[in-house]
């Protein structure tokens, strides 16, 4: 005989089930509310960055020497014009690009050294720049360019203005190019001066510096003195006090002479013409 059997089955909600169910509707409420609250805020905070009286409406420029005022300032009033993502104004006093803007006039114009750029009242941005002051000539190609003591080649020269001149490789493909670094330049720098001054009626006229760091410095009576860079410039300018009082230097002009070599310790090389 074929006994057949029907279970019925029912579902039951538990206390436990009601429960999580209450509090996953009262997490999603909570995660809403939030975001609303959220995004409350974020229109508050973009509201104020608007408010007038923190909008900056002027730039102030000042340490300029060649460079026109208005041409600094312009680019300040460019560099805080418009909105970071698309909303909040770069204008705003509290949040204005500031490091970008001095790093910003560095680059746009080689021949500031320094910018400082701070906020000195709540509509005025002060940009207090420093510029570079001539001390010698880099040339390259027919083309000189100024160059300050620290070895930084940053503009067109139209003349030599009795500034020496230097020759050798910089580093960078536009302005502002570093010669050397900027101590080994300001310690040849000292060199060729401490030189120029103790041969007042025939200073150095060039110097060139090769790939190795010997240097060449021509003195503009013809006269050229070698010199290794990595020796102290102290040390150069003593040999070089030296040689002038030997034999040969006291029966002979230094014109006369092709070239005086230092590069060997206390040996010194020299060709007559």
């Amino acid at each position: 005989m074929l006994r057949l059997y029907c279970s019925y089955m029912a579902r039951v909600d538990l206390p436990q089930s009601r429960l999580r169910a209450r509090r996953k509707r009262m997490r999603l409420r909570l995660a809403l509310v939030s975001l609303a609250a959220l995004a409350l805020l974020l229109v508050l905070i973009v509201g104020l960055t608007h408010l007038p009286f923190l909008q900056v409406r002027q730039a102030e420029v000042s340490g300029t020497q060649t460079l026109a005022t208005s041409t600094v300032a312009a680019y300040v009033e460019e560099a805080i014009a418009g909105y970071y993502l698309f909303v909040i104004p770069k204008r705003n006093i509290f949040i204005y690009p500031k490091r970008d803007i001095a790093d910003g006039l560095l680059k746009r114009f080689p021949e500031l050294r320094a910018a400082d750029v701070h906020a000195s009242d709540f509509h005025t941005i002060a940009a207090d720049v420093v510029e570079r002051e001539q001390k010698a000539l880099w040339c390259e190609s027919q083309q000189c360019f100024l160059m300050d003591q620290g070895g930084v080649a940053y503009g067109y020269a139209e003349g030599d203005d009795g500034f020496v001149s230097y020759l050798g490789a910089t580093e960078g493909d536009s302005l502002p190019r570093q010669y050397l670094t900027p101590e080994k330049f300001e310690s040849l720098f000292a060199l060729v001066d401490a030189i120029s001054q103790k041969l007042p009626d025939s200073p150095v006229e060039t110097v060139a510096v090769d790939a190795h760091d010997d240097a060449e410095a021509t003195l503009t009576n013809g006269f050229v003195l070698r010199f290794a860079l990595g020796d102290a410039g102290g040390d150069v300018f003593e040999r070089f006090t030296l040689a002038l009082t030997s034999k040969p230097f006291l029966e002979h002009a230094l014109a006369d002479f092709l070239y005086l070599d230092l590069r060997f310790g206390d040996k010194l090389y020299y060709k007559l013409k």
